[in-house]
């Protein structure tokens, strides 16, 4: 069978290997010897007196060289150490402009001074913050010049880029925002447009419009076009593709604004101080309460809205809501941000050049921290005529 075949296929295999083949005659060339070129002769090295020629050393021709190892300095009599905080000074008297690359005055002729790579982080770092943050810094930087146009920013400007960017997240409902910090281009545009016509809207003319007291706060119409090369161009500063609530107050108020001078002015500020940190973060956690009953509130009118058992029940809630642990909560929180934002207005003052709700004297100095206390104050009361205690 297959068997014995298989068997005898392996026997006459074996047999051919005992038995060979003739093979054809193949020419090979060995390289295994090292290769010598005709002519070359090879001695014997002296190793010994090689290695004492390289120990007794040879004497050598003088050679002249530079040494550049220091820095070269020309022009200059001699190098000192910086002091920063007199340079600050000097840069805010205008007097080392030309040498650091930044203008110390207001002005659309100066707007787009490029900033140093000191300032342009500190500038980055001021447009990440959330848009009222970020209001709170150009206010303090301007105070003195801007003053008067304080409530605009608050009231009309800050609620129309945070509806722009809900807008944008596809929010509705305020309590379900968290602010953001800046706006694409298309809703950048969409932001100017919608500010646009709520200044022009007739109902708005004398109160926020071109007949009211904020003749510096009006946009200019420019058609779409125009104004997306106005805000690639032009207002965004850090050239992010971008539009940050800090770039448009300092384009809308470039005639005493600009980024250079900005960073400037609030590099050279003190850093917050924990009286305002702590006001700050009181009202942070009044916006969280909120967020809170806000958003039990919507729940329960969207169950009373329906029928049977559970709408009743939600409805009874709601009745109730007022009255219950969340809206006390609420309560508590407003009562401790009002006062922490008490004693820090009483301790800094604010709104030395007549703000509205500041507290301090209309003909003390401007300081740091007076755009800080003015904008806080005006927080609180909005939020307390919605929220307080009827």
């Amino acid at each position: 069978g297959c068997t014995v075949q298989s068997h005898a296929t392996q026997v006459m295999d074996l047999k051919a290997i005992e038995t060979g083949a003739d093979l054809k005659k193949v020419d090979t060339v060995d390289k295994s010897a090292p290769l010598i070129e005709e002519g070359t002769t090879i001695k014997r090295m002296d190793r010994k007196s090689f290695l004492g020629e390289i120990g007794a050393g040879k004497d050598l021709k003088p050679a002249t060289t530079v040494d550049k190892s220091t820095p070269k300095i020309e022009g200059f009599g001699k190098v000192v150490s910086s002091n920063r905080k007199n340079l600050l000074d000097d840069i805010q008297k205008g007097t080392q402009l030309k040498k650091l690359g930044i203008e110390s005055s207001g002005g659309a002729d100066n707007f787009v001074t490029k900033l140093d790579a000191e300032a342009l982080a500190y500038f980055n770092d001021v447009a990440n913050r959330p848009f009222g943050q970020q209001a709170i810094a150009f206010l303090n930087a301007y105070w003195p010049e801007v003053n008067g146009e304080a409530e605009f920013i608050f009231s009309v400007a800050y609620e129309k880029i945070r509806y722009a960017d809900m807008h944008a997240k596809g929010i509705q409902l305020v309590f379900k925002y968290d602010e953001g910090n800046d706006l694409d281009f298309d809703i950048g545009l969409y932001f100017y447009e919608i500010l646009c016509k709520f200044v022009e809207d007739p109902k708005n003319v004398k109160q926020w419009g071109a007949e009211s007291a904020f003749i510096k706060s009006q946009p200019e119409m420019l058609t779409a076009i125009k104004r997306k090369v106005e805000l690639r161009d032009k207002v965004d500063v850090n050239f992010d593709g971008r539009i940050s609530m800090l770039e448009y107050l300092l384009y809308q108020y470039r005639d005493v604004a600009n980024p250079a001078d900005f960073c400037v002015r609030s590099m050279s500020a003190p850093d917050e101080h924990p009286e305002i940190a702590k006001a700050r973060l009181a009202l942070e956690e009044v916006n969280k309460r909120i967020q809170a009953y806000e958003a039990e509130k919507a729940r329960l009118e969207a169950e009373a809205a329906g029928t049977g058992v559970k709408a009743l029940g939600a409805k009874n809630m709601l009745a109730q809501i007022d009255s219950g642990p969340l809206k006390d909560e609420l309560n508590k929180a407003l009562i401790t941000a009002e006062a922490a934002v008490r004693i820090a207005t009483k301790k800094f003052g604010g709104g030395g050049t007549g703000a509205a709700a500041g507290g301090g004297a209309a003909d003390s100095p401007a300081m740091p921290t007076d755009g800080a206390i003015w904008w806080m104050n005006r927080d609180l009361d909005e939020k307390k005529k919605r929220y307080g205690k009827k």
